[in-house]
């Protein structure tokens, strides 16, 4: 659904709500700083775009990939800063990372221990921390954590805006592809609950790179590196260039396939108009997670498939205005097909009301929000670095 409509009062409402918040998490007690600031500015300046042209998904991109690669700048730095280098000593705790919390569950469920070591608490990525602010994503927003949370998923998302057109399509390949995410997030918890380590960590995660590694000093290491390296390369560059697509986060990610199963608890889905949809297929071009298969379409199902990360961008080039964002306990099925049920106001105030609880601003606001609050301390902090790196070259 487009909004073009700037004096919308619902529009200016969502627009000062989300000014509270920056102000909240970005410039609270930072007005002095003028990395905060110009992060400030920028988010605000990029969900105003957001609500007031409806082009969600092309802003949001714009957010992710800033995200992601100012995310990279500031956790490297965090890593010198604290070890003097990006390698993991053998003695140390590693920030929790959020890919690995579906991998921590079952090992902890049955021997009460951690396989993945992070300090507890009383850190900027704690095991409790990131557990309660994924449990209250996983409530709100579900697997839109992936489209539009992950300061991983930028990479992905800006890589493969570089082609025109995808050199291989997927499309026929969809379901291979979900299946896949499935049965290696399946092997994954199997082996590090047999290993009682994080496996997926220790040799299949693509972004050791970007962030941390163990220091190289033997042939197991050597090829843990070899490994990262070809992934970050081949599953994060090559494949979202060559297809247009997230490959990573809809093949690999054990997180996103945690997400998938578990968004169903979610608030919000994906809604297909199944009477204003033509059939034009170009929301199953545009899924850059695998999520919409041309069955989906003429099928008439009414929602994606379980992948879908509620990034946007089929509701971005749907030419029907067909699909949109949608309360999951307003989902019905009716005749085969996901219909949706509102009751429509009576009075100005009601409709007013109405107007504040659509979904499509609730999600997008909601999303937007969760996504600022992971990166308010890495941007700025990224932007600070950045400045200190190019003052000291210049003098």
């Amino acid at each position: 659904m487009k909004t073009k409509h700037l004096a919308q009062p619902i529009v200016f409402f969502f627009i000062a709500c989300m000014g509270i918040i920056i102000w909240f998490f970005i410039l609270s007690g930072n007005l002095n700083d003028a990395a905060s600031w110009i992060y400030a500015i920028f988010l605000f300046i990029i969900f105003s775009m957001m609500m007031y042209t409806g082009k969600y998904s092309k802003y949001r991109r714009i957010f992710q990939v800033v995200f992601a690669i100012f995310f990279a700048i500031s956790f490297i730095g965090i890593m010198i800063d604290e070890r003097g280098s990006m390698s993991i000593p053998a003695d140390a705790d590693s920030p929790m990372c959020h890919i690995v919390l579906p991998i921590l569950l079952i090992p902890y469920t049955l021997t009460k221990t951690i396989v993945f070591r992070a300090q507890i608490i009383n850190y900027f990525a704690s095991v409790v921390s990131m557990f309660l602010i994924w449990f209250l994503a996983t409530l709100v927003i579900g697997r839109g954590w992936c489209g539009w949370v992950c300061f991983y998923g930028g990479w992905e998302d800006g890589v493969s805006r570089l082609a025109r057109k995808p050199r291989i399509s997927l499309l026929s390949h969809n379901r291979e592809i979900r299946s896949f995410q499935y049965a290696f997030f399946a092997f994954i918890i199997l082996v590090s609950v047999a290993a009682m380590s994080s496996v997926y960590c220790e040799w299949f995660c693509p972004f050791k790179i970007i962030t941390e590694f163990e220091p190289i000093t033997d042939p197991r290491s050597l090829m843990e590196g070899t490994i990262f390296i070809s992934a970050f390369v081949g599953l994060v560059l090559v494949m979202p260039f060559l297809t247009k697509k997230r490959f990573q986060c809809s093949a690999f990610c054990p997180f996103g396939a945690f997400q998938s199963l578990a968004d169903n608890l979610s608030l919000y889905h994906i809604r297909f108009d199944t009477n204003k949809c033509r059939g034009c297929l170009q929301c199953v071009a545009a899924c850059p997670f695998c999520a919409i298969d041309p069955e989906t379409i003429t099928e008439k199902r009414g929602k994606p498939e379980s992948t879908c990360a509620k990034c946007g961008e089929c509701i971005a080039v749907c030419p029907e205005n067909a699909i949109s964002y949608e309360f999951a306990f307003a989902m019905k099925k009716k005749n085969g097909k996901a219909m949706c049920s509102r009751p429509e106001p009576k009075t100005q105030a009601g409709k007013f009301v109405q107007s504040i609880l659509e979904p499509q601003y609730l999600f997008v606001f909601s999303a937007f929000t969760f996504g600022l609050i992971i990166s308010s301390r890495f941007v700025p902090d990224a932007l600070h670095r950045i400045w200190q790196l190019i003052a000291g070259g210049a003098n």
